[in-house]
C-alpha cells in the first residue's frame, strides 16, 4: 500500500482542512515524518489508519475522540485518503460518528471506497466499490491483505 493523497477535515489538531501530497516524494521507498511534540506527527498516521480501517494508529486513542477541538461547530470531521495497492488506485473517505450543536441525534459514521483509473485527478472519486462501515473496512483488508491490528504493527 503506498498512500498518495491524504486529506483531513477537523481532525486531530487540524482544525480546518489539510492535505498531506505524498507524490512530492516522488519514488523514494521511504520517508521520515518529523516535528517538534504537538505538531501532529502521530495524527498523521491515525488518519490514515482511520482512512484505512476506522481505527486510530495507537489502540489507546478512540475514534470518537479524534474530533478537532478547535474545530468550527458547522465542520464535519472526515478524512480522505487516495492510495494504490499493486496497480489499482483507490480513494476512502470516512466520517466518524460526531454529534452536531442544535442536532438531537449524532451524525452516523458512515464510509465510501471507490476504485479510481488514475492518481492525478484529485477531484476524480472513480467507482464505488464498497460503501458503508463494515463492507468498506472488508474490501480494504481483502485487498491489502492485512487487518488493522497487523497494519498498526508496522
Amino acid at each position: 500500500m503506498r498512500p498518495i493523497r491524504l486529506e483531513m477535515q477537523a481532525f486531530g489538531p487540524y482544525a480546518g482542512n489539510e492535505v498531506v501530497d505524498f507524490r512530492r516524494l516522488g519514488e523514494r521507498r521511504f520517508f521520515l515524518i518529523h516535528g517538534p511534540t504537538g505538531s501532529g506527527k502521530t495524527s498523521v498516521l491515525d488518519a490514515i489508519c482511520y482512512a484505512l480501517y476506522g481505527k486510530s494508529s495507537g489502540a489507546e486513542r478512540d475514534v470518537r475522540e479524534m474530533r478537532s477541538h478547535h474545530s468550527s461547530d458547522n465542520l464535519s470531521t472526515q478524512v480522505v485518503l487516495d492510495f494504490s495497492a499493486g496497480r489499482e488506485s483507490y480513494r476512502v473517505w470516512r466520517r466518524p460518528e460526531q454529534e452536531v450543536p442544535g442536532r438531537r441525534t449524532p451524525i452516523r459514521a458512515d464510509a465510501t471506497l471507490w476504485q479510481r483509473t488514475g492518481i492525478d485527478d484529485d477531484s476524480a472519486d472513480g467507482s464505488v466499490v464498497a460503501t458503508g462501515l463494515t463492507k468498506v473496512t472488508a474490501r480494504i483488508e481483502g485487498t491489502l491483505g492485512f487487518e488493522a491490528d497487523q497494519f498498526r504493527q508496522v
